[in-house]
């Protein structure tokens, strides 16, 4: 197992502060921020910006970024850098911006085009340390992409998310500010946490030995479970949103253990049918773990996880068997719906999505094989 995080990690709140005086750290002296237009439109980049000036950090603004990033979004990014002479990228917003980030740094100084770098890409070309310095601002508390080598890329010719991953994607330095997430309403507070949920369930129950990546799990599902639901009752909650920011963090340092079937069954739930991501996750996760409880090496991990997500006490079968449960319980606290009927899912999406799924680069990780026949049924039963 070969751990790789980034270089310097800041969290404290308000420290979005300093953003200048870190990029200046890094060489930096004329930045693209890449970000989407709701985080322009609130006002998140203000006191970004005002500490660029400070530095005498030029800047230009780059927020096509989608709700779930494509290959052309990162196309007209690198088109943007290299016409206004960028020597460092800065993303600041939720996974979208850091993901698109993630290709447009890959694609300064690597030839040919995105596609051929994606993970399970026939004659892949190699990911190399040639890449400009990059820092990332999240303003969401979900994906953790600040601190993970992999980045998600929707092909707008497969109609399917792809993956590109390299310890040379990471960030150089990311700014953990809490503050930022203060403003977030309640339901994207509840995605994006859920998101974060997924990852530290799905990285405990692989089957690895990487023990800093269970301690970090365990301690990201404790944090949610006493936070996610204070922050979305209450966006002012200074606790809840610091314990967050720390739980999303650590969910994509435990993944480098792995992900399951969960993202690979949420993955095609975006871009075929429009379900955001963190609301996939959170409907698929019981099912998922149910499956997985067939699986007599899961009863330890998914008793842990009961445990973390406050269980009754009992023996470590039937504490294992709550899990599903409180996931659930948890998706009723927040608000989401708990099946696909609600989002239109049809039996031809279904049918569709369970191939895809097939060809996702997470569920080979899953404790218990799948086939296109159990993704079928995944859906189905959520439906």
């Amino acid at each position: 197992m070969i751990y790789n995080y980034p270089q310097n990690i800041y969290f404290h709140w308000g420290e979005s502060k300093n953003t200048g005086e870190h990029a200046t750290e890094l060489g930096g002296r004329r930045a693209l921020i890449v970000t989407d237009k709701g985080v322009r439109q609130v006002g998140l980049l203000d006191d970004i910006c005002t500490s660029l000036d400070a530095a005498k950090i030029a800047y230009t603004v780059f927020d096509g970024v989608q709700p779930n990033p494509t290959d052309l979004n990162v196309a007209d990014g690198l088109n943007l850098y290299h016409s206004e002479g960028c020597d460092i990228v800065i993303a600041v917003g939720g996974g979208s911006p850091m993901d698109a980030a993630k290709g447009i740094i890959l694609m300064t100084k690597h030839p040919g085009i995105i596609k051929e770098y994606f993970t399970g890409e026939p004659n892949r070309r190699p990911i190399t340390g040639a890449v400009p310095p990059f820092m990332a601002v999240p303003t969401t508390s979900g994906t953790g992409s600040e601190v993970s080598r992999g980045g998600i890329i929707s092909d707008t010719q497969e109609n399917r998310k792809r993956v590109i991953s390299s310890k040379h994607l990471l960030p150089k330095t990311v700014i953990l500010d809490p503050s930022l997430t203060e403003t977030m309403p309640p339901q994207l507070t509840a995605y994006t946490g859920l998101d974060a949920l997924s990852h530290n369930v799905e990285a405990i129950a692989v089957d690895a030995y990487a023990p800093i990546c269970d301690a970090f799990a365990k301690t990201g599902i404790e944090l949610i479970h006493r936070s996610l639901f204070k922050a979305y009752s209450d966006g002012s909650d200074r606790g809840a949103r610091r314990d967050m920011m720390y739980a999303s963090s650590l969910g994509a340092m435990a993944f480098q253990k792995g992900l399951g079937v969960v993202h690979s069954l949420a993955h095609q739930l975006s871009p075929q049918i429009g379900v955001p991501h963190g609301a996939a996750c959170g409907i698929m996760l019981p099912y998922a773990i149910r499956y997985n409880l067939q699986a007599e090496s899961t009863i330890p991990k998914y008793s842990e996880v009961a445990q973390q997500l406050g269980a009754a006490p009992g023996g470590q079968r039937a504490m294992a068997y709550q899990a599903p449960q409180l996931v659930e319980r948890l998706l009723e606290q927040l608000g989401v719906p708990k099946t696909l009927k609600d989002w239109n899912v049809t039996e031809e999406d279904i049918e569709i999505m369970a191939k895809n799924a097939m060809l996702d680069h997470c569920h080979p990780r899953n404790p218990r094989p799948c086939t296109e026949e159990a993704m079928t049924r995944f859906y189905r039963d959520a439906q």
